[in-house]
């Protein structure tokens, strides 16, 4: 039977299903379920190729992703290293430069002692010929 009897087979009259031989079930159901069958198991394969087509489709999707990510990933540490290298260059000027006026500034501590030394010496000496110019 095709999908059109099955129509034709629902206007029988009610007495066609009162005879003992046919089965109201057995005469629409199997009609109706072979096309039934037959279109859900097309339909269900078409939702599984989909469904499998959207998954491969996301799972290269994520994999590229994912290499993107590593890859930016990869580049974020190269800058960072890079950072790091430029840094250091830069904290090791500003050490060798603050070494540099540290000894500066000592040196000067230093000669400004000894001016003040000096300072002192020559005070007293000058007090010494102010007071033998006053006798």
């Amino acid at each position: 039977m095709q999908s059109g009897e099955v129509a034709s087979v629902s206007y029988l009259s009610p007495s066609y299903y009162d005879m003992p031989h046919i089965s109201k079930d057995l005469e629409i159901i199997p009609v109706m379920c072979g096309v039934i069958i037959s279109d859900e198991v097309f339909h269900h394969d078409q939702v599984v190729s989909q469904d499998e087509e959207r998954r491969k489709r996301r799972m290269i999707s994520n994999r590229e992703s994912a290499r993107r990510s590593r890859m930016r990933k990869q580049n974020h540490i190269s800058e960072l290293y890079s950072q790091v290298v430029h840094l250091q260059s830069a904290n090791c000027q500003l050490l060798n430069e603050l070494n540099r006026v540290i000894t500066e500034y000592d040196q000067m501590v230093d000669e400004n002692s000894q001016l003040k030394n000096e300072e002192a010496e020559l005070q007293k000496k000058l007090e010494k010929c102010d007071a033998e110019r006053s006798k």
